[in-house]
């Protein structure tokens, strides 16, 4: 004899396939692959930036040595990005998803104060505390970029067949193993 829990989470399994089922017949067909490749590009482009500021963490250690980058860095990077990840969480469904990516992605930008930053005030490889404050800024930016982005594009693809979603893990994985 079933318990009515085990009775109800089989009818919410047998829902969720009958859901599946229908998303999937509804979608429209990608001849060529491009939605595929397009949701592969996104998964891989939402980590560049914060593999970018990881992997130049010794040229970051270089400019500021007494500010312990790698341990600054997560920690400015993650505590935004999940406070993010948490509103979206509670009011993503006030705000369109492209709305919400774009957004991301324009936050993105901040990443270019770095390499202007480099140009214009950074010389013999010394940073100075102005330097140092525009960096954790643009970390702090890229985390909430990367909160907003990565979590729309997820959410909003996890209304589509599965394929798109394993296009956009595939894609996150690339751009985890390609850093070097």
């Amino acid at each position: 004899m079933k318990t009515p829990v085990a009775a109800e989470s089989e009818e919410e399994e047998e829902e969720d396939v009958v859901v599946a089922a229908a998303a999937a017949a509804a979608a429209p067909e990608d001849r060529w692959n491009v939605a595929y490749c397009i949701y592969l590009l996104l998964g891989a482009g939402y980590l560049v930036p914060w593999n970018a500021y990881i992997t130049a963490i010794d040229y970051f250690e270089l400019l500021y040595p007494t500010g312990q980058i790698g341990r600054v860095f997560s920690i400015l990077y993650m505590v935004p990005a999940v406070l993010s990840i948490l509103l979206l969480t509670f009011f993503a469904r006030n705000i369109p998803s492209h709305i919400r990516v774009n957004a991301g992605l324009i936050l993105f930008i901040a990443m270019l104060l770095v390499p202007l930053m480099n140009i214009f005030l950074i010389s013999d490889n010394t940073g100075t505390g102005a330097t140092y404050g525009l960096t954790i800024f643009a970390v702090v930016m890229n985390g909430i970029a990367d909160a907003l982005v990565q979590g729309s594009i997820v959410g909003s693809t996890g209304e589509l067949p599965e394929r798109y979603m394993q296009a956009l893990m595939v894609g996150t994985a690339i751009s985890g193993t390609s850093k070097s």
